[in-house]
């Protein structure tokens, strides 16, 4: 049993909030609209049981520092399950006020599948659902996102992955495909070159952008 306690990136999702931890140089709908990026608060974990992981805690609300701006308080838990020694899964969910994101009663969910293929291939699969009631600087949203990954690890310098994603905002939906690469130029040193796709036709969006950043860790 451990227990975190002060302002802590969510574990919220498959892609995170430092660049290290991403494949992909741009995020998804998903991580960027539907999920928070920090808490403040606590979450204990219990790793107690045989391939099952608990998660529980509270925040408060999404995304801010040390105080609850508009109320925010919610519950923050779930669980993280080894199916295999190739395949997890994981959901997790918030309850509650979610403060300047969604008032009381609100509700969001994770749920990611991680699969090791073979010893070179990666497949993650992910679906959130968010229903954010309203409060005094946002109004009510309802979205759900549809996530799939795949990472090659073509060698030790290269990988390859693609991303393709459906999220659906208040009845809009909203969808991009991204095809990526990362060099590993030196072992501290990687380049992320990548080209994507965003496309809805009733949002009137239909562009395609190439982007590329050097991260570089000491």
């Amino acid at each position: 049993l451990s227990t975190k306690i002060g302002h802590f990136f969510t574990p919220i999702g498959y892609e995170v909030i430092p660049a290290t931890g991403n494949f992909f140089h741009t995020h998804s709908y998903t991580m960027y609209n539907s999920e928070p990026f920090t808490h403040t608060g606590f979450l204990s974990t219990y790793s107690g049981f045989e391939s099952l992981t608990l998660y529980g805690g509270w925040t408060a609300g999404w995304d801010t520092g040390f105080t609850n701006l508009d109320g925010g308080s919610n519950f923050l838990g779930g669980f993280g399950y080894d199916v295999n020694d190739n395949v997890t899964f994981t959901y997790l969910n918030t309850y509650g006020n979610f403060g300047w994101r969604g008032g009381k009663d609100s509700y969001s969910h994770s749920m990611v599948l991680t699969a090791n293929v073979t010893d070179k291939l990666q497949y993650i699969a992910q679906s959130d659902v968010l229903d954010a009631t309203d409060n005094p600087n946002a109004g009510q949203t309802e979205t759900i996102g549809i996530n799939q990954y795949l990472i090659y690890a073509y060698s030790d310098i290269i990988g390859i992955g693609g991303r393709c994603e459906w999220w659906k905002q208040d009845g809009t939906s909203y969808n991009e495909i991204t095809g990526g690469v990362n060099i590993k130029a030196l072992s501290n040193l990687v380049f992320r070159p990548e080209v994507r796709h965003d496309w809805s036709p009733a949002g009137d969006i239909d562009q395609t952008a190439v982007a590329i950043d050097a991260i570089l860790t000491y």
